[in-house]
């Protein structure tokens, strides 16, 4: 039988209509072609390696399968791009090819037992996944470097966007990095959860013939096999998960450029970019602008946005294999994933670049009072008052030296007790060197010797503690590849027994 007959639509009395064609079978042929041809021959090869070990088809007949399987990977996707309405999908225009190649009988086999879309989203997304890690482990080194660089760059942190406390560059990018910490977990639970083989589950309810699941998701480097078949076709978690995770790390991202794009401008001016990362103006010749923080705060709305349309893909569908888990939910995962890899990786090269203006975050600590809850905390400390009544002699402290325009620098301990008569009726006792020693913002975030605090130790304790954390990333992604690399390996050479 002609192979053309065995590709067709015999339930179906017409060809595809001009409109369903073009609006949905061409563009889905499109998708796969570019995302799914490889993963498409290694799941084949797989599967007739499976079929020859358990006899369930011929051994020349898989040996047919599995060499032309290696030409048509030779001849590559380019050599496939021609759609044909007549061969309706991605899946039956390589089967034809197949046909050619192999002939009629041997292509037959090749979807015996098994749905013809599974576990290729798979394949396609854990690679994606491993990127991700890749560039977001890639992103965390040169933070951690910029973070013990600056460990000791004193400046000001913001409650509400007002002055509250200081702490130290250095400490605030290791609160950035223990958040994509969370982020890269989140990641790795996306990949455990993905890399499960559906391989083998039929249309739902698996197949009758004696297929060995296990085998096929070792040659493709599965760490698990999906068990229930109709989980195995229906479910789309796997996606749902990466998609939030990416979606969670580009907010992680936006909020960090957000901080960094503000400190850009010329009114705070306490870090710059490399000119090499700035974008001019066709207009206005004074201007340096920090182009990547924008680009990268919109990549991760859109994360979100392409996190709503796989969630939505999924919402109030039936839990079985329809086109909304096999097709729709997959390109915004998809793009989402490419985003965010290529934002991390500008993200990295621009802070490559990044210059800390440290005198002026240091002078800018110092204004605004962000120093006043240690005063209150000193006055605490060394007189008979309570801590509320010290909150209300320092704030009203701030109030006198904001309406005289007195900086905190030239605060002494006579205004204290003035403020302290007119709030409690009293004097503090505080000498000036208590008052201005607390005022100090070094001496502030030297004060703050608390586990995960700004002070020295704390700061070193962290780094060392971030830098094993990404060291563990790193041994995880390197065993991850290695393990698909032994897969890869493991199958080629099953491949090459059979072909001799």
């Amino acid at each position: 039988m002609p192979a053309e007959e065995r590709i067709s639509r015999e339930r179906l009395t017409e060809p595809p209509g001009e409109i369903y064609t073009s609006t949905i079978l061409e563009p889905s042929f499109r998708f796969m072609l570019a995302e799914y041809f490889e993963p498409l021959l290694r799941t084949n090869r797989a599967w007739a390696v499976m079929l020859g070990d358990t006899g369930i088809v011929p051994a020349d007949r898989v040996r047919a399968l599995l060499a032309a399987l290696s030409r048509m990977s030779e001849e590559g996707a380019e050599a496939f791009a021609e759609f044909n309405p007549a061969y309706e999908y991605f899946y039956s225009h390589l089967e034809h090819r197949l046909a050619e190649y192999a002939g009629a009988d041997a292509a037959g086999e090749i979807n015996l037992g098994r749905t013809r879309p599974e576990p290729l989203t798979r394949l396609a997304l854990r690679e994606r996944i491993l990127r991700l890690t890749e560039e977001l482990g890639a992103l965390v080194d040169v933070l951690l470097d910029i973070a013990e660089r600056e460990a000791g760059t004193v400046m000001p942190q913001w409650t509400h966007m007002q002055p509250a406390q200081p702490s130290t560059f250095g400490h605030y990018l290791l609160g950035i990095i223990a958040a994509l910490g969370r982020d890269a977990e989140r990641i790795g639970a996306a990949y455990r959860t993905t890399n499960a083989c559906t391989l083998g589950c039929g249309a739902l309810a698996g197949t009758s013939y004696p297929v060995d699941r296990d085998v096929v998701a070792e040659l493709l480097g599965f760490d698990e096999v999906r068990e229930n078949t109709i989980d195995c076709v229906a479910s789309g978690d796997y996606g749902l998960e990466t998609s939030a995770a990416v979606a969670n790390l580009g907010i992680t991202l936006s909020r960090l450029c957000e901080d960094l794009y503000i400190w850009h401008t010329d009114e705070f001016g306490f870090v710059e970019i490399g000119d090499s990362f700035a974008g001019s103006s066709s207009m206005m010749p004074q201007k340096k602008n920090a182009y990547p923080f924008e680009y990268i705060r919109a990549r991760g709305a859109r994360a979100v946005g392409e996190m709503t349309a796989a969630f939505g893909a999924l919402h109030n569908t039936n839990f079985g294999d329809i086109k909304d888990v096999e097709e729709e939910m997959v390109p915004p995962i998809f793009r989402a994933c490419d985003e965010l890899a290529t934002s991390l990786r500008l993200l990295r090269g621009t802070l490559g670049t990044l210059t800390v203006h440290r005198e002026r975050c240091e002078a800018r600590a110092a204004a605004g009072f962000a120093t006043a809850t240690e005063l209150a905390a000193v006055l605490h400390r060394n007189t008979d008052l309570d801590y509320r009544s010290a909150h209300r002699v320092v704030g009203h402290l701030v109030l006198v030296a904001t309406n005289r325009g007195v900086e905190p620098s030239d605060v002494d301990s006579a205004l204290l007790d003035e403020a302290a008569r007119e709030t409690l009726g009293r004097d503090t006792g505080l000498s000036d060197e208590q008052v201005r020693g607390a005022l100090d913002p070094r001496g502030f975030v030297a004060a703050h010797d608390v586990p995960g605090g700004p002070a020295a130790e704390p700061v070193r304790r962290a780094l060392d503690t971030a830098r094993a954390g990404a060291a563990d990333r790193r041994a995880w992604l390197d065993g991850a590849r290695e393990r698909l690399a032994v897969a890869d390996k493991r199958l080629s050479e099953r491949v090459a027994g059979y072909l001799g």
